[in-house]
């Protein structure tokens, strides 16, 4: 199975990030796939292909670190690309301000995945939500500060373990366990 760990997005929240995908879709132009309004969320961390029978130790791992860690506020004001405006091969929302409850969040998941097993990530996750990949990079800086993002603030309450299953048509995910950030009950 093809898992990662993911904050999802309340409905309302996807549905203002499809608006802004729609705006830069006029701006990008073709040679972009974007994000389908279901699919929006911010990843903590791909895992890739991961046998079953590890899925039990993946929600004991992630139990343990939910009940320990709070709630993530993240602000969604800014537009951006990987690596670079100027050559975006990924266009993504997220956030101008750091966020220090989703840094403790991926470090604590981190930690835990290494103690599983995992490769540990080289870089250190950056929050944001991934609108569209472009199929080659491209200087995306004007119809990025042509947008204005929605700016706005959205908690969110649960680490989710998701499904990846690829289709010729685009991926579908399929959440398999949610664990309540803070002990409480989650999305």
């Amino acid at each position: 199975m093809r898992l990662f760990f993911c904050l999802e997005l309340p409905e309302d929240v996807r549905a203002k990030l499809a608006g802004v995908s729609a705006r830069l879709a006029t701006r990008l132009g073709t040679g972009v796939r974007w994000v389908v309004q279901e699919n929006l969320h911010v990843t903590l961390r791909f895992l890739g292909e991961v046998a079953p029978e590890h899925q039990d130790a993946l929600a004991e791992a992630a139990t343990r670190i939910a009940e320990s860690e709070a709630r993530v506020r993240l602000a969604l004001d800014r537009l951006g690309a990987f690596p670079t405006p100027r050559r975006a091969r990924v266009v993504w929302a997220g956030s101008e301000a750091p966020c220090p409850a989703f840094k403790s969040l991926a470090g604590a998941l981190e930690d835990a995945l290494t103690a599983l097993g995992f490769e540990r990530e080289a870089r250190a996750p950056v929050p944001h939500v991934t609108l569209a990949r472009l199929r080659i990079p491209r200087d995306a800086a004007a119809a990025l500060s042509s947008v204005r993002p929605p700016a706005m603030t959205v908690e969110l309450a649960s680490l989710t373990l998701m499904r990846s299953e690829l289709d010729p048509q685009g991926p579908r995910y399929t959440p398999l366990e949610r664990f309540a950030l803070g002990g409480e009950d989650g999305v």
